[in-house]
């Protein structure tokens, strides 16, 4: 996959830029996308599944520009919070093909959701239910509302949603006497939200989910006696972070969403059908790209110290991902040196590579970690150590567009003169 999207006569290249380029416009850390990978996955995923309608999941990123280029390409989108609301306004997308989900939505969220004319929101317990109808009902504006249910469904993946104890959703075997008890007068059921998991590469799971989940929602509609009109059959489409993990077989479980797409149109006719898709569309076109400090030996390891480390890049360390690694101005040489990669924080857990080859490393080498487009800048921590937040770059066809600027430290913490600061025993702190 990297050889292939990003290799180009022997160097690095992303979308006809060079890391020369990237760094000489915006310097390092950064996070640096391929355009052209984005819209690929996009339209294999469209094409994969006629008839559903993918909604984007903001959590995955953010970016104003990323989600503008998947709204052109047609996407919907999936909202958690007002700022990643407001996100996908800007992004250009229309309220009437944004979802709001999540399981702790606030009065104020559910208010601007409806003010705002979402699609629908997705209730995940009796008591957001109720209040998505009280403030439905003080508003005077109907709001549709889709269950999340908490399914029985075992999936493998290392982010499990279901099947169990969980904060998502209305437990499967509960939900129909839970919203029973609730009576709604201005919020209209219209259909059920089901997210298994996250970063799923078990093809078979999928194929057994949709029809799990078609078969639920044509169960809840008939208890609760709502037209069905939408199934959002959640997503996490995972990709290969590692090389002995295989991707997804998108033939079966395109064949089996066919099926399931004949039956729900012929049992609720003009029924919505949803996935919700970050990673799968994102994860493969990023690279966090950094600069090796120094190159430090410690009893036997080989040890690349760079600028940017699990602060501006979290999640190898938290989710404990290894991502693929390559020095990029070394891209086409041999991997003959065994390395682990860390940045410049003061934690033994800054180590966001272990155990790479790679040639030989020197200092000055710009070092990338791939599979860094979804889940990378948005879930980090930016703050810590007070060393700034790194820029977004995008590159197209031949031009790259910074899409996030840098931030200096003071700018991240919001310090704008040092006369914010108090004087204390004569010290300004």
């Amino acid at each position: 996959m990297i050889e292939e999207c990003f290799v180009r006569d022997g160097k690095f290249c992303a979308d006809g830029v060079g890391i020369d380029q990237v760094v000489s416009t915006c310097g390092t850390p950064c996070y640096l996308y391929a355009a052209s990978l984005i819209d690929e996955k996009y339209k294999k995923i469209i094409s994969s599944f006629p008839g559903f309608e993918i909604f984007y999941s903001f959590k995955a990123n953010p970016n104003v520009a990323i989600a503008g280029r998947l709204r052109s390409l047609g996407a919907c989108a999936d909202i958690s919070s007002l700022g990643e609301l407001e996100a996908a306004l800007k992004a250009g997308f229309e309220p009437r093909d944004i979802a709001f989900v999540g399981p702790g939505k606030t009065e104020q969220e559910i208010d601007a959701a409806i003010r705002m004319g979402l699609y629908a929101i997705a209730a995940e317990s009796v008591q957001e239910l109720a209040l998505i109808e009280s403030v439905s009902r003080r508003l005077s504006m109907p709001v549709n509302v889709l269950l999340r249910i908490n399914t029985l469904e075992k999936p493998s993946s290392p982010e499990m949603m279901v099947g169990g104890p969980s904060k998502f959703g209305f437990d499967e075997e509960s939900a129909v006497q839970e919203v029973r008890g609730v009576q709604l007068d201005s919020a209209r059921l219209v259909g059920i939200h089901v997210y298994s998991a996250s970063q799923v590469l078990d093809s078979g799971f999928i194929t057994k989910h949709l029809d799990y989940v078609a078969d639920l929602a044509l169960e809840l509609s008939s208890q609760l006696d709502f037209d069905l009109r939408c199934v959002d059959f959640g997503g996490g489409f995972g990709v290969p972070y590692e090389e002995d993990q295989a991707g997804l077989d998108f033939g079966s479980i395109s064949h089996a969403a066919a099926g399931v797409r004949k039956r729900l149109m012929e049992q609720a006719p003009g029924c919505r059908l949803i996935f919700e898709v970050g990673r799968y569309l994102l994860a493969e076109s990023g690279i966090f790209v950094t600069t090796a400090l120094r190159i430090k030996e410690s009893r036997g390891t080989c040890f690349i110290i760079t600028d940017g480390g699990m602060n501006h890049f979290s999640r190898p360390v938290f989710m404990r991902v290894k991502h693929a690694a390559r020095i990029l101005n070394k891209i086409a040489l041999e991997n003959d040196t065994r390395c682990s990669i860390g940045g410049p924080i003061c934690t033994p857990i800054d180590v966001i590579a272990t155990d790479v080859l790679l040639p030989r490393p020197e200092a000055g080498d710009i070092v990338g970690i791939f599979h860094a487009g979804a889940y990378g800048y948005t879930m980090s921590m930016m703050n810590f150590m007070s060393l700034g937040a790194p820029a977004e770059v995008l590159a197209d066809a031949g031009r790259l567009h910074v899409i996030r600027k840098p931030k200096a430290p003071a700018h991240v913490l919001d310090v704008s003169t040092p006369d914010r600061f108090p004087i204390r025993h004569g010290f300004r702190v």
